[in-house]
């Protein structure tokens, strides 16, 4: 594995824990509303992000991981979506 790759796979995977931390987090007090906004807009960049990556992945070891990768931040992304319609803004 060139050295790239292995460094890009390194923040992919450091995204990836990021990203599957959120999920087992317990339930905290709801997030102001400034700071829920920035989290969607954050989690919508992770999405695109992922995206792209999923699109650019050429290793076939990677390709479960990318696919992995895009669900988690696409979930992510729709959960906070609908957290934030629920404190009633407008999506």
């Amino acid at each position: 594995m060139d050295a790239r790759l292995e460094e890009n796979l390194k923040a992919v995977l450091a995204k990836a824990a990021t990203l599957a931390a959120g999920f087992f987090e317990p339930p905290r007090a709801a997030l102001p509303v400034t700071d829920l906004y920035t989290a969607v807009e954050e989690a919508k960049a992770d999405w695109v992000a992922a995206r792209q990556y999923f699109e650019t992945v050429t290793d076939p070891d990677l390709i479960d991981f990318a696919i992995f990768n895009l669900e988690a931040a696409e979930r992510r992304y729709t959960y906070l979506l609908k957290q934030a319609r629920a404190c009633g803004g407008t999506g």
